[in-house]
């Protein structure tokens, strides 16, 4: 019975380390994501800058 006890309570602490794996994947993903856009945003930015003074 404690074996038997001892494979469920791997098991869950396995699931939950799964989960929190995914998770932190995600999150991670979102904020590259948003660096990403930062940096489209900077450069059109610029070029409208550009695009400004040149007229």
């Amino acid at each position: 019975m404690e074996e038997a006890m001892d494979a469920y309570v791997i098991l869950l602490l396995a699931c939950v380390a799964v989960f929190l794996v995914f998770r932190l994947r995600q999150s991670f993903r979102k904020t590259r994501g948003k660096a990403d856009q930062t940096d489209e945003i900077q450069r059109k930015l610029a070029l409208l800058k550009k695009k400004r003074d040149e007229d």
